[in-house]
């Protein structure tokens, strides 16, 4: 639905978007150390660090925290809004950052990252600064990053300011189910998980943009450039298997609800849906890929779409 940056993608899946705490506590400055060989980062909690390296070599993924702060401790399945930094451990150099970016700080959830990254932030208190450095090996599923010069036993990394603590992403929709109008496409499920939609008694597509609600939930409602935390499945209306699954995939996916970014009906239909909500939206080509259609994902310009998307959590 929108582009990320492939370059490190386990992770870079969740910094892709993240925007930055504006301000900061001046009063909690780092120690300009970490106990990790070879990284020192530097700079006061909740603006950019400095990262410098000399002889960085770890072999697994090692963390340190070089601010503590003084709110509660990390659950393994809290969640936390957050500041990123991604740096390259052979020199130092800034690869990403979302202490520019100008933003609100994003939420994290530890049940959806790499073990890796909720190890090292599980147990942490909010308010804190965590060093951690990762072989790109581990990040990239034992792959070099060639794209920004690194090899597979280079190191990478990660600055993490816990900004505050943030209400966890649902695991599925909450809150009061809705019966959908009887030719509408049905939804098909594989051990528990939204496999496909069902377009046998649909008959044709209707022509004009729907919102069909399946789940009412209570949660606060998304408004445009909300970060969003969803899970969807998305098919061309009439035909058998869906372009787009996260349910299949086994973990949700996260994007900034705009326009550019994403298509016109995501927004048309998710703005003021609360979270805890599932919906179906039915998108005619004028508020889905346009005339030009998609041809990535086999969509025409004349193909009407369908999504039912779970809205699981918002950022800040």
């Amino acid at each position: 639905m929108r582009r990320r940056l492939a370059v490190v993608p386990a992770v870079l899946l969740l910094l892709t978007g993240l925007t930055a705490c504006g301000g900061g506590d001046d009063s909690k400055a780092s120690d300009d150390s970490a106990s990790i060989d070879g990284v020192t980062v530097s700079g006061d909690f909740g603006k950019e660090p400095k990262v410098e390296v000399k002889g960085l070599d770890e072999s697994k993924p090692t963390s340190d925290v070089v601010i503590e702060g003084d709110g509660d401790e990390l659950a393994e399945d809290g969640a936390v809004k957050v500041q990123v930094l991604l740096a390259k451990g052979t020199d130092g150099s800034t690869i990403q950052s979302s202490y520019s970016s100008g933003g609100a700080a994003e939420t994290l959830q530890l049940t959806s990252v790499p073990s890796w990254i909720q190890d090292a932030l599980t147990g942490v208190k909010v308010g804190s600064r965590v060093v951690l450095v990762a072989p790109v090996s581990t990040v990239n599923n034992g792959q070099p990053a060639d794209q920004i010069g690194l090899k597979a036993d280079d190191d990478l990394v990660f600055v993490f300011d816990l900004v505050e603590a943030a209400d966890p992403v649902l695991s599925g929709p909450e809150g009061k189910e809705v019966e959908p109008p009887a030719d509408a496409p049905k939804i098909v499920e594989e051990d528990g998980k939204i496999s496909n939609l069902d377009f046998s008694d649909a008959g044709d597509p209707p022509g004009e943009f729907q919102v069909i609600p399946l789940v009412e939930g209570e949660g606060d409602a998304v408004k445009d450039g909300d970060n969003i935390t969803v899970n969807y499945i998305g098919q061309v209306w009439g035909s058998d298997k869906p372009f787009n699954n996260s349910y299949a995939e086994g973990q949700p996916a996260s994007f900034q609800l705009t326009y550019p970014g994403l298509i016109k009906g995501w927004l048309k239909g998710l703005e003021g849906q609360k979270i805890g909500s599932r919906v179906m939206l039915v998108i005619p080509p004028e508020d889905g890929y346009g005339k030009k259609g998609n041809p990535s994902i086999d969509v025409s310009g004349k193909d009407t779409l369908v999504f039912v998307i779970d809205l699981l959590g918002v950022g800040g």
